[in-house]
């Protein structure tokens, strides 16, 4: 599988700032939304501080190759990241998405040390990113991070299986629509930037199949599309073009922190 790499800047995260009695942790002047890194003590976040970096992420830059090691992990802060899976004859699907709501190479926590899938940018955003090897030794010095990272673990399993009932059993129009609502409930925004080329990857069909769907939701007034990005008009109306895959992915959020 190749993707085109984004070219990153490092920035060491360095502050931390205390506003109206909650913890507002910040990152050379960038603010951290990585729910995770919001959560955990405050001793486990320093002890985690001086490792982190801040990186931005482009579209479509690749943050880990299937059945690569794994070398750095990254709280993803603002912006989206989809797991794919290849087939041997090049085709691909998606089988979750993560936000600020989680971590990219969460098997780290779980003692595995290799992905069984490919981590692409779905939506451009930033993140903080720490190395692998430094990630394993700060784990063990904290239970609260551990705790959430494999809770997050066993939800990420529960959306692989429900993803597979979708891709299995849901017409892709229905998937289209579950794909755009969990995409709004990682973003501060109704703007989803993306195009029907890379829809197609994440909803595994081809794209025209998905321009149809796309222009079905558009004729229905439920989504707006310019080139390179949906604008999302009637969520309610949204929803309800959403297959049930959508609702069981749902309730989980408020434990995400979404």
């Amino acid at each position: 599988m190749s993707f085109p790499l984004a070219s990153v800047h490092l920035i060491v995260v360095n502050t931390k700032l205390q506003i109206d009695g909650t913890d507002e942790r910040s990152a050379a002047g960038q603010s951290v939304q990585n729910t995770i890194l919001l959560q955990i003590p405050e001793g486990e976040f320093e002890a985690l501080q001086p490792h982190l970096k801040f990186i931005p992420l482009e579209l479509s830059s690749c943050l880990q190759r299937e059945h690569e090691a794994i070398r750095a992990v990254y709280f993803m802060n603002r912006g989206i990241a989809s797991m794919l899976v290849q087939t041997a004859d090049g085709r691909s699907v998606e089988v979750g998405a993560c936000g600020r709501e989680d971590m990219v190479g969460l098997a780290l926590a779980a003692g595995l040390d290799t992905f069984t899938h490919s981590v692409i940018m779905q939506v451009p955003g930033d993140g903080f990113q720490i190395d692998g090897a430094t990630m394993k030794r700060v784990l063990a010095s904290s239970p609260e991070l551990k705790r959430m990272l494999m809770l997050r673990l066993g939800l990420r399993l529960a959306q692989l299986e429900q993803s597979a009932v979708c891709n299995r059993l849901h017409n892709v129009k229905q998937r289209l629509a579950r794909w755009l609502l969990v995409t709004l409930d990682r973003l501060q925004s109704d703007v989803i930037r993306t195009t029907h080329e890379f829809l197609s990857k994440m909803i595994g069909t081809d794209r025209p199949t998905i321009s149809v769907a796309v222009a079905e939701l558009e004729a229905e007034g439920i989504i707006g599309h310019t080139r390179g990005s949906i604008l999302i008009k009637n969520r309610p109306m949204l929803e309800g073009q959403a297959c049930e895959c959508y609702a069981a992915i749902q309730k989980f959020n408020a434990e995400l922190g979404l």
